[in-house]
């Protein structure tokens, strides 16, 4: 059986000293709200013992094939692992990856509940028709598969697979589809974490919400804090920069601190005009004294984005644009120190990308999204290596307006 390509990297910081995680912590309770943006909190040393976060790289610019199919590959490796008496839940915005309807069916012979969720815009590819084949659309069968009902576009991905045995539950998050695009024309990441049962019982509960159409921001707007992550999902009720997860890290930096620099990191599919506060804050952390790596799939990019971040003066970003295939991710990394002088090691992913729809609702219309806040130093250092590579091997820098 093929596996996906997991690709932990660590270390790599760009020569910038990091300063040391701050002591061990307990991690806070789980809790749920309906509306309030969490806020940033200390550095917490690693994640509990038994419990583990593996993130998969996808890499579109490689020769090898399980490299460039890493994060389509590692979801179907994981619904080949699940055994009878397991439950495999997926929320997924297009499946279309050869392969993958045979081993969600597969896992169902094998005794395996599997309950899909998909929305609708990729609901009639040849393997959805595999999957309804295999599993049926009767929400009170064992297995099932149906499409988002309501008024709202599904970009959400995650698959959970539950506890069995000694082992603890499975939760895979992605920036990615399982097709075949999303590997040859967009690079992708996947963070899977094993042992958390409170980050899977909340995505399970996410998981009821999309499959009953629920439709209200204020429902559908939850956040978790879990032994490791902090979770948040979309939309929000209230779409403003009061109310923007992302500019709340952004805006808890202090740039230098004894002599060192934070270094803000970002790979991003998306920043458009309703998030130009982002852009804004980010000119001032350059300003600031704070170090900024950036890079994007600038088609998709505001023009005036673009114009904000390299205009010319000290809050000038070295921007950087993605070469041979799309910067699919959504990743943001800060290694370095909050506003009160502490050391914070922070990463961004899921899939929610830097617009106006994956916050709250527009009139082009409103998606369900999921954040993911990271405070693991393993975890982030292999995102933050993986933005340096992509700047480094990948990318060129973005001319400064005329």
């Amino acid at each position: 059986m093929a596996t996906a390509v997991a690709l932990l990297l660590t270390g790599c910081t760009g020569g910038v000293p990091l300063p040391q995680p701050a002591p061990s912590a307990t991690a806070p309770a789980p809790s749920a709200t309906a509306t309030r943006t969490p806020e940033p909190t200390p550095s917490l040393r690693g994640i509990p013992k038994g419990m583990t976060q593996r993130v998969i790289l996808g890499d579109p610019w490689s020769k090898n094939q399980r490299r460039v199919h890493a994060v389509a590959e590692s979801a179907v490796a994981i619904a080949k692992r699940a055994r009878k008496g397991q439950t495999l839940t997926l929320a997924m915005f297009n499946l279309t990856y050869p392969g993958a309807a045979a081993a969600f069916v597969a896992a169902h012979r094998r005794g395996v509940d599997v309950r899909i969720v998909l929305n609708h815009e990729g609901a009639r590819s040849r393997q959805v028709r595999l999957l309804r084949a295999g599993l049926g659309v009767d929400t009170r069968a064992r297995s099932w598969v149906v499409t988002r009902p309501g008024n709202i576009r599904m970009h959400t991905k995650f698959l959970l697979v539950s506890p069995h045995g000694g082992s603890g539950p499975i939760v895979w998050v992605s920036s990615g589809n399982i097709t075949s695009s999303s590997g040859r024309d967009q690079a992708n990441d996947a963070l899977v974490t094993t042992g958390d049962r409170a980050l899977y019982d909340f995505l399970l509960a996410q998981f009821r919400l999309l499959r009953k159409g629920v439709t209200k921001p204020k429902l559908l707007a939850r956040t978790a804090t879990t032994p490791t992550a902090i979770l948040r999902t979309f939309p929000q009720p209230r779409r403003d920069a009061a109310h923007d997860p992302v500019l709340a890290v952004l805006n808890d930096i202090r740039c230098v601190h004894q002599g060192r620099r934070t270094t803000v990191r970002m790979a991003q599919l998306f920043l458009t005009d309703e998030r130009i506060y982002l852009v804004q804050r980010l000119s001032r952390l350059v300003a600031d004294g704070c170090r900024l790596r950036i890079v994007g799939y600038l088609p998709e990019w505001s023009p005036d984005a673009v114009k904000g971040l390299t205009a010319p003066g000290v809050g000038r970003v070295d921007l950087r644009a993605g070469q041979g295939a799309a910067v699919h991710t959504k990743i943001t990394t800060i290694e370095g120190w909050d506003a009160a002088g502490n050391p914070l090691v922070r990463g961004l992913t899921g899939s929610h990308n830097l617009t106006g729809r994956a916050l709250g609702r527009t009139p082009d219309g409103v998606n369900d999204e999921l954040l993911v806040q990271l405070w693991n130093p393993a975890t982030v250092r292999a995102y933050s290596a993986w933005v340096d590579r992509v700047i480094r091997t990948h990318s060129k820098p973005v001319a400064r307006p005329k």
